[in-house]
């Protein structure tokens, strides 16, 4: 590491343990391309300020296009091994590229506002894909959806059978919270998109720096208003994992409702062989290794997570080098998702349905019961009774192994007069789903609207 951004004050050279421990080049090159853009704004300020000539700055321009040019993460991991970080490593290509002048580019600057600024713009370049793989798997589970709309099968709670639902209605109900997921994050964007630029190191810069061009010039919406807040804080970062971790809960528990699908104690659903694996031993084998993956997968996010808040609880203001710890469990969280939302969404569009299968666990006339409270609120009855009565009725098939259909409309009148022979039309998965009047619910005609809306939406 030959090149530091500092020195003057010391004799001694760093000890090459203090340089390899504290070296961060394998982390920050992500904000390689962010900083460029930073640099060409800073250029473009300073020559407006006077505080550069027009010539010094347009041959600093043209020195970071060329570096931009020549910009692979092989090229950077094969030279900036040299270097401190990110920062020295483009100052050194920089004054190889545009010179002297290059030397004047850290006029008003720290490495404190460089560098958080940095990883707000490439925090924001990211989340901006990010929003677009996320779209990609809510159009796969609408793809699932739509393409089997007219299916049926029992939902779980506490995973018994509770009441028929329909395919769709179920998988839409992870396109409605991963949408969710993606407001978060969008909202996360206005407590990202503040430009620290301008706070030097901890309190501002004499010199007339034009926060306001920078702001324009970068796509901030907004400029710090505390340059000590501004230079030392990373609740953004923070913030950005908790939602990213919201997300990841949610790919997780789907991820757990398709292994459970899988299973072959339910076997509701085939996976495409080429998002499965098989044993090394057991030659019959077919893993649902891709959602496994992404189950086990949120651990690690939540783990980034908790790392971003244990990192700050302690810390004085302003900058302390703890923050060096900020990027890779970002970038890491950032970079995760990104692959699990790659494979999740071509994965999802290969999921196949075993009718037969479905149809064997609504035949359980279990699932029913919460048809039959309703129809008997229905016939004037009151709920909590209705309730005691259908618990009683269930309690009695069960002792004497019958399906609840079995029963005689004698033993149905005995718990209560208001059944008549009507009740056993209420066995069918199709009247059930179709009986329900709420807003939401899982009648067929609503999820076909909401199929709807969001084909719409997500096009």
């Amino acid at each position: 590491m030959n090149k530091k951004l500092w020195g003057g004050r010391f004799e001694a050279e760093m000890h090459e343990a203090l340089k390899k421990f504290s070296y961060s080049m394998h982390q920050d090159y992500r904000l390689f391309q962010a900083e460029i853009e930073v640099n060409r704004a800073y250029a473009r300020m300073l020559a407006r300020q006077g505080l550069l000539r027009r010539q010094e700055a347009q041959k600093i321009l043209r020195g970071l296009d060329r570096i931009l040019k020549k910009w692979s993460v092989s090229e950077v991991c094969r030279h900036g091994g040299h270097y401190e970080d990110i920062h020295a490593y483009i100052q050194s290509e920089l004054e190889r590229a545009a010179g002297p002048a290059a030397k004047k580019i850290h006029t008003g600057r720290s490495r404190n506002d460089l560098v958080v600024t940095s990883t707000r713009l490439a925090l924001r370049m990211s989340l901006e894909k990010l929003a677009l793989k996320i779209k990609d798997v809510q159009r796969s589970l609408v793809f699932l959806a739509q393409s089997n709309e007219s299916l049926i099968f029992p939902g779980l709670t506490h995973l018994k059978k509770a009441q028929p639902v329909t395919a769709a209605h179920h998988l839409l109900a992870y396109v409605e919270m991963i949408e969710e997921d993606a407001e978060r994050l969008q909202d996360a964007l206005k407590r990202i998109n503040v430009l620290p630029l301008g706070s030097a190191a901890l309190g501002g810069s004499a010199l007339a720096l034009d926060r306001k061009f920078l702001a324009s010039a970068l796509g901030f919406s907004k400029i710090s208003a505390n340059s000590m807040a501004a230079t030392s804080d990373r609740a953004f970062i923070a913030e950005t994992l908790a939602a990213v971790s919201i997300l990841w809960m949610h790919l997780s528990r789907l991820s757990e409702d398709f292994i459970l699908w899988n299973s072959e104690y339910l076997n509701f659903i085939e996976l495409d062989d080429a998002f499965a694996s098989g044993s090394s031993l057991m030659p019959q084998k077919k893993n649902p290794d891709v959602f496994e993956l992404v189950r086990g997968g949120a651990a690690v996010i939540f783990g980034h997570l908790v790392t971003l808040l244990t990192l700050q609880k302690g810390l004085p203001l302003c900058y302390n080098r703890d923050l060096q710890e900020d990027k890779p469990a970002l970038f890491a969280a950032l970079e995760k998702t990104e692959a699990a939302l790659n494979v999740l969404a071509p994965a999802l569009r290969g999921v196949r349905f075993h009718e037969s299968s479905l149809a064997l666990a609504l035949a359980d006339d279990a699932v029913y019961a919460t048809d039959l409270l309703e129809y008997l609120v229905r016939k004037g009855v009151p709920f909590s009774e209705g309730h005691e009565k259908v618990g009683k009725i269930v309690r009695h098939a069960l002792k004497n192994n019958m399906p609840l259909r079995a029963l005689d409309l004698k033993t149905y009148r005995s718990y209560s007069s208001a059944f008549d022979r009507g009740v056993y039309k209420l066995f069918d998965p199709e009247v059930s789903v179709s009986s329900k009047k709420t807003l939401g619910s899982t009648n067929p005609s609503h999820v076909r609207a909401e199929l709807a809306k969001w084909k719409k939406r997500l096009r």
